[in-house]
């Protein structure tokens, strides 16, 4: 079992003093709204009980009496067990001379479950056996000491489930249990608890408050800010009542290597090319250092039933070769039987793994000037700063091959004597012969340095996994997502990133307390859900790439996947509205999921579904750039929620003052209802759509 800790325990873990955090406002885990009522023995104490709760945040429901005069208690019991059988309270307290007549009123009330406690164990075991809603207090008999300790532990402590939930179960009266078993467990009080449920605003700004301080350092992915933001998520979880789900952890460890370049030389011939202004390549290196290599060019550096650049290459030294595929004088592919681009018209991984299979030691890829220019603009900004990617030779998987990018004009000096002579002369014999030439040895020698420093760390993915109640169906896997990293500390200035994606990661910790709430009062899931928490997302979707190669729960079970990225903010194109979300990829594999998430909207939300983004020609090329590209290249239908860039993205400027709590809360009301509907349909939805992205982002 999972050792659990009073949210105050582990909150305070993490900030000492919370209350810096929400300006005194904050001193349980999360705030809640709270009914308070009494007789007229009890007043006094009500009072010192509400000002109690108010300075740590709490929102008070005052229900009365407020005087001496005498009054029935049934009155006010009543209206406090109102407010918690409806939602609008989360948790009642009562307070009468001994507590029996206010228990006797709530308990009248089916979704009341009132306990008497004396002591603040019995107000505990109140919570964690029984799942008490509503504390009731005998005024004349505990101190007021004793009653504060009381109210405290209750409002701090979890159900425990387990075998006290089948017992809790068993609390409903009889006649409510027949008319369950006629209707089904979906009778229309549970059906307008679903409508009515609402994300927790207040809850979510404490979270939020918390990972987005300076004392998390931004959420670099390997720093301790992240690390800490790991177990501030893990802690929470457990304090939820969710047990560990990998191996007994709630981490998915992501094996990562961080690289720095610093600069670099080529050297062919009599030319010294710099890094950067004439070389590329790509950070990572295992091998720093070359010299004495021939160079051998391979055309298009493809090997197919079709095309075969390798003819003759004896293997061994290094590999040159073109950009792209070979095509015909009217730029059609000479590889398909259409015409059309083949998967090696943007296929750099499939050719770097044919060079390594044929015993190339590195690859240099020719590129056109323009290309070139291209190419450095993008890389430029990350090749020489600290780069992160996963630790292929612990994973096991992939290939670390150096890859060098040389401008085509560059390598003309090369060409020069051999067969190739240069690159225009082969790419014309090419289109007119529309066949490969032979590999062609060029210059016996050449050599390389690279200035790198390489380190091997881990980080981790955060998982909280509810089991679905469908013996047939629970082996089904619904996985919702948001990343919890960000870009750290940038020239001595914390990047807290607060949207970016604070406001996901908090979002889905609310998303997986309000399920876990329904499924401990019998509302559940029929299929399993997954509430994941990846890391390394900025610096290239490394967390989700790591699941997705390494499923915890396999890929073929997966259902879909409902990521979350950036939904605290408007955009330029939204500035007065708040009722807008980005939706991307809910067409591209299922018209069952994209059907689903229209009618959730429709029915509970009204939001403006936006879907510009969404488009094969975006040229944001958003549908790559965030955790749901890693479940679509496997063929498992997604939906990006997104509210777009605004003026603070990865900047100083992205805090918490700047975030529209409801507008993230009626966001994830809809990821919310579209998870219900794909975790409880009859048939899984159904993938019926071929993806138009193509693959290489």
């Amino acid at each position: 079992m999972w050792p659990r800790r009073s949210p105050s325990q582990f909150q305070k873990k993490f900030l000492g003093d919370v209350d810096s955090v929400m300006n005194g406002h904050c001193g349980y885990f999360r705030t809640m709204i709270v009914s308070i009522g009494c007789d007229h023995a009890g007043p006094a104490l009500k009072t010192r009980i509400s000002a109690h709760l108010a300075a740590k945040g709490h929102e008070l429901l005052n229900r009365g009496t407020d005087g001496l005069d005498s009054v029935d208690y049934p009155d006010h019991a009543h209206a406090v067990a109102d407010d918690v059988g409806t939602g609008n309270a989360e948790l009642g307290i009562l307070i009468c001379g001994s507590a029996n007549g206010v228990a006797m009123t709530a308990n009248k009330h089916q979704e009341v479950r009132a306990a008497i406690a004396w002591t603040p164990e019995v107000a505990a075991l109140g919570r964690q056996h029984n799942d008490a809603n509503v504390l009731c207090i005998p005024a004349r008999f505990v101190s007021e000491e004793t009653a504060m300790e009381m109210v405290d532990v209750f409002l701090a402590s979890e159900f425990e489930g387990g075998r006290h939930g089948r017992r809790v179960g068993k609390i409903a009266c009889v006649l409510s249990l027949f008319l369950v078993g006629i209707v089904g467990a979906m009778n229309a009080q549970d059906e307008a608890r679903l409508e009515a449920v609402n994300l927790d605003e207040r809850q979510m700004k404490v979270h939020l408050s918390i990972l987005a301080s300076d004392g998390f350092e931004g959420r670099e992915t390997g720093e301790p800010g992240q690390r800490r933001a790991a177990q501030y998520l893990e802690a929470y979880y457990a304090s939820l009542g969710y047990e560990p789900c990998n191996n007994g952890s709630f981490f998915q460890n992501v094996p990562l290597v961080n690289t720095q370049i610093r600069g670099g030389q080529m050297m062919v011939l009599e030319d010294t090319l710099e890094l950067v202004d004439d070389v590329l390549v790509y950070p990572g290196l295992d091998v720093t250092n070359w010299k004495s290599e021939g160079l051998t060019f391979v055309g298009y550096g493809i090997q197919s039933k079709q095309w075969n650049d390798y003819k003759k290459y004896k293997g061994g030294g290094v590999v040159v070769f073109l950009d792209g595929e070979p095509t015909d004088a009217q730029g059609a592919s000479l590889l398909t039987n259409d015409g059309a681009a083949s998967e090696w018209s943007n296929g750099l991984q499939k050719k770097r793994e044919v060079a390594q299979e044929m015993g190339a030691e590195a690859v240099i890829v020719l590129l056109e000037d323009e290309v070139y220019n291209v190419r450095k603009s993008r890389m430029k900004r990350w090749m020489l700063r600290k780069s992160i990617a996963i630790d292929r030779e612990k994973d096991g998987e992939g290939t670390n091959l150096p890859t060098f990018f040389v401008r085509g004009s560059v390598a003309d000096g090369w060409l020069v004597g051999s067969k190739v002579n240069s690159l225009v002369d082969y790419g014309q014999r090419v289109k007119e012969k529309k066949k490969p030439s032979k590999a062609t040895a060029l210059v016996p020698e050449w050599n390389a340095s690279i200035d790198q420093i390489k380190g091997s760390y881990k980080a981790e993915n955060v998982m909280a996994f509810l089991e679905g109640s469908d013996p047939e169906l629970k082996d089904e896997v619904l996985v919702i997502t948001s990343h919890y990293d960000h870009v750290g500390i940038i020239d001595g200035e914390v990047h807290n990133g607060a949207d970016d994606d604070g406001s996901g990661t908090v979002t889905v910790m609310e998303l997986a307390r309000q399920f876990l709430e329904l499924s401990k009062r019998g509302l559940q899931t029929r299929r399993s859900i997954l509430f994941m928490n990846v890391v390394g997302e900025e610096k290239g979707l490394l967390g989700s790439e790591y699941y997705a190669d390494h499923p915890v729960f396999p890929l073929e079970n997966t259902v879909a996947n409902l990521n979350i990225d950036m939904i605290g903010r408007t955009d330029a194109e939204h500035p007065d509205d708040p009722r807008y979300v980005y939706l991307i990829g809910s067409d591209k594999l299922s018209s069952d999921l994209h059907n689903i998430s229209e009618q959730c909207n429709e029915s509970f939300t009204k939001l403006d579904l936006d879907y510009t983004f969404n488009a094969p020609d975006d040229p944001n090329r958003f549908y790559y750039r965030s955790d749901h590209y890693n479940f679509a290249k496997n063929n498992i239908p997604v939906i990006f929620y997104f509210t777009g860039v605004h003026e603070d993205y990865h900047k100083p400027g992205d805090d918490v003052e700047k975030i529209m709590f409801p507008k993230m809360a009626e966001i994830g009301k809809l990821v919310f209802h579209t998870a219900w509907e794909v975790a409880n349909a009859e048939r899984r939805i159904v993938v019926d759509k071929v993806n138009d992205f193509p693959s290489d982002r």
